[in-house]
């Protein structure tokens, strides 16, 4: 990346500060109910949005809170304040700059993709309801990744399997996500610039092919089954001892609701 001056720097910072959004509502506790169902919290996040850090941790606090076996978060880089200057990280992609539309401001969130495909993107004091919601519905699919990971190659296989565990009537689609958690870089904060902030769960994109698979429309029956193979090269960029697959299933005719999600470590 191009290196220009800070002052320059902390100019735009502060011209763009008005499309973030401040967190002044801590997040209530709620106690979920149910099975296995699990719920996707997509992040809508930016490097150069203050605001940001703070409203990613009240995520993850409600996540420790609920289960991280049960509740997963994407930080999603997309809008005005995700873009690269400078020494900051550039997180941007094709896939994040899509799902976030034509909002204009971070951090937005969205449950299950509720809150952002009907136009109503969430705040983060407005996520703890939705979840909790959404962990006490019935779970209609479980998801089984098996990744094999080629370290001298860096070649990464993945197959995942989805099967149904109720009857379902929809149009069923998949997404398959490389994320990347605990990566080092520039993000601005309250005050000031952290150059050694973490960054976690970072959606990386989408693998080849794997964005809108169709694997089942109309009715589906109990232990119906799909799966799913890809291969990816990994980016030499990328930490492969802190990559992850996530696979989520959605229906389409709900607006792309997302019905189940899991996620695993690549190696």
């Amino acid at each position: 990346m191009n290196k220009i001056a800070i002052i320059t720097i902390l100019a735009a910072l502060a011209m763009l500060s008005a499309g973030c959004d401040k967190i002044d509502n801590p997040h209530k506790p709620y106690t979920p109910v149910g099975g296995n169902k699990t719920v996707l919290i997509k992040d809508f996040t930016g490097v150069r949005c203050v605001n940001c850090p703070a409203a990613a941790e009240t995520a993850h606090e409600l996540q420790h809170r609920l289960g991280e076996d049960r509740v997963f978060i994407l930080s999603v880089h997309a809008g005005a304040l995700a873009q690269p200057m400078g020494n900051f990280p550039n997180f941007l992609t094709e896939e994040g700059t899509e799902w976030y539309g034509d909002n204009s401001s971070n951090p937005l969130f969205s449950v299950d993709h509720v809150g952002l495909t009907d136009g109503n993107a969430l705040y983060v004091d407005q996520i703890d309801t939705p979840v909790s919601e959404a962990l006490a519905e019935p779970q209609a699919f479980d998801i089984a990744i098996l990744n094999d990971y080629d370290e001298t190659t860096r070649r990464l296989k993945v197959k995942s399997d989805v099967t149904a565990t109720s009857n379902y009537n929809g149009e069923l689609f998949l997404t398959v996500c490389l994320v990347e958690d605990s990566i080092v870089g520039w993000q601005q904060v309250p005050g000031g610039l952290d150059r050694e902030y973490v960054f976690r769960n970072v959606f990386r994109g989408t693998l080849d092919d794997a964005n809108d698979v169709a694997f089942g429309t109309g009715n589906v029956i109990i232990e119906d089954a799909f799966t799913f193979n890809a291969t990816l090269d990994l980016d030499t960029l990328y930490n492969a001892n802190q990559c992850y697959i996530m696979t989520y299933v959605y229906d389409k005719s709900l607006n792309g609701k997302i019905l189940q999600t899991a996620m695993e470590k690549i190696k």
